[in-house]
Parts: C-alpha cells; sequence; structure tokens
C-alpha cells in the first residue's frame, strides 16, 4: 500500500510523505503505482526550481518539507494533494492519504 501523510500548519501545508509500493500490479505495470509517482515527481521538480522546499528521496519514500511557502508554493501542495486524494477515493486498498494538523 502506498501512505502518502501531509502536514498542514493553519490554511498552509508544510510538509508530504509518500511511501510504499500500491501492488495493484507487478512491477513495471502498476498503474497506480505510476500515477502516485507522476504525480509526486512533478512536485518536486516544480518545487526545486522554486529553491523553497528540502526533497529527500531514499527509494522507497519521498519527504518534501516546505521551507518558505508562498502562494505558488502552496498552490502547487495543494494540486497535489487533490490529485491523491482522487487516486485514494477510486483506490482505497492501494493507497492512504492522510492529513495531520496543527490546527
Amino acid at each position: 500500500m502506498i501512505k502518502a501523510k501531509y502536514h498542514q500548519r493553519g490554511d498552509e501545508i508544510v510538509s508530504l510523505e509518500v511511501s510504499g509500493h500500491a501492488q495493484y500490479e507487478s512491477k513495471g505495470k502498476d498503474l497506480i503505482c505510476a500515477g502516485v509517482s507522476c504525480i509526486v515527481f512533478g512536485l518536486m521538480n516544480a518545487l526545486d526550481v522554486t529553491g523553497k522546499a528540502d526533497i529527500s528521496d531514499s527509494g522507497n519514500a519521498i519527504n518534501i518539507t516546505v521551507k518558505k511557502s508562498d502562494a505558488k508554493v502552496q498552490d502547487y501542495m495543494e494540486l497535489v494533494i487533490v490529485q491523491l486524494e482522487t487516486i485514494a477515493e477510486s483506490y482505497p486498498e492501494y493507497i492512504r492519504l492522510e492529513r495531520r494538523s496543527d490546527s
């Protein structure tokens, strides 16, 4: 199962961690993993350009921590959360999205 956890402080998303494997299909044919990977790698590339986030990829886990937030960074983060929620709603047995909040 893919586990995606994001941390929200007030109205801002401050971090995202994605780990695991959906195991929907065999390696190289898993459309859920491919979809999640595309979404998360797109976010990583977009944030890398801004220089406003720390990004680490340990192979089976990706951690993104926002260092300096602005409207663009939050738009990126919110878009990715909506995309992951959409996949999780369609395939709840393969991906779980968790929110932690410091409201």
